[in-house]
């Protein structure tokens, strides 16, 4: 049996799977609206938290439910190499930094600053959903089932490509496409080599949680690493700093994870070592 004819998703199944993410979206954000007006909840925290979470559940389980169980039905949470994590740590960091000048590209309208403003709210339904609910599901949702049947039908090349391209456009906006799409190119990659969950929701939460912890501290006002300096020298050196060491950062990340060239293999030895 040929995996290429059976496994899930193909490409024109993720479009759906991504329309389907676009209708839960919309219906149950107004659900909560709705909700939130009979409730008379003032606090719009707690419905966004459950109109996300609710949605991705959702297209999770649609999609879930779309797998051959024989082929398609497993999620891969194998064992990495512990020094692995404090460099997608350091990795992730650098990256949010040296990724700061795409914010910029396209000036911001003030509605969509109001948006951002609203994710950045000050409580622990803001942040379970942005720095830890959300990480997790993302990443079951494009790493785990839509990346991994992607693999199986695809050059690996082109299933990261249309895998990150999808995640860019999952954030709805355009000043998080080219991030997204970026960012979704390196969790392709680790998940293509450590065929493992655990990594890149690590480095989905540590992003998330980078951000919004900058946001909680400085305020929605700050939208740019940019605005949290005065004169735009000490800036640039801060960013050509960040991006010196996510370059070398990617190149350890690189050498480290093509010890084997099977990432099956990679994993076996890692787990013999364990």
């Amino acid at each position: 049996m040929n995996n290429e004819h059976y496994s899930y998703p193909s490409l024109p199944q993720a479009w759906v799977i991504f329309a389907i993410f676009l209708a839960a979206s919309i219906g149950t954000g107004i659900l909560m609206v709705v909700i939130n007006e009979l409730a008379g909840i003032e606090n719009l925290s707690i419905g966004n938290f459950f109109a996300y979470n609710l949605s991705m559940l959702f297209v999770i389980w649609f999609a879930w439910r779309n797998r051959i169980p024989e082929l398609d039905r497993t999620l891969h949470y194998g064992a990495v190499p512990t020094i692995l994590y404090p460099l997608l740590i350091l990795l992730t960091l650098s990256f949010s930094v040296a990724l700061d000048p795409m914010t910029n590209l396209i000036p911001m309208p003030e509605f969509m600053e109001e948006l951002f403003a609203m994710l950045a709210a000050r409580d622990v339904w803001t942040f379970t959903m942005v720095g830890i609910t959300g990480p997790i599901l993302e990443e079951v949702l494009f790493r785990g089932i839509i990346l991994d049947g992607f693999l199986t039908r695809y050059r690996p090349g082109k299933a990261i490509f249309w895998s990150a391209f999808l995640f860019g456009l999952f954030h709805l906006n355009p000043w998080q496409f080219i991030p997204g799409f970026l960012t979704g190119l390196i969790l392709g990659y680790i998940y293509l080599k450590t065929r493992s969950l655990v990594p890149v929701i690590l480095v989905h939460i540590v992003n998330n949680s980078f951000s919004y912890i900058i946001m909680y501290i400085y305020g929605a006002d700050v939208v740019s690493f940019r605005d949290l300096f005065a004169e735009a020298g000490p800036y640039h050196l801060f960013l050509a700093a960040s991006s010196a060491l996510f370059a070398v950062s990617l190149i350890l990340l690189y050498k480290l994870l093509n010890k084997s060239s099977d990432p099956w293999t990679f994993i076996s030895k890692t787990d013999s070592s364990s």
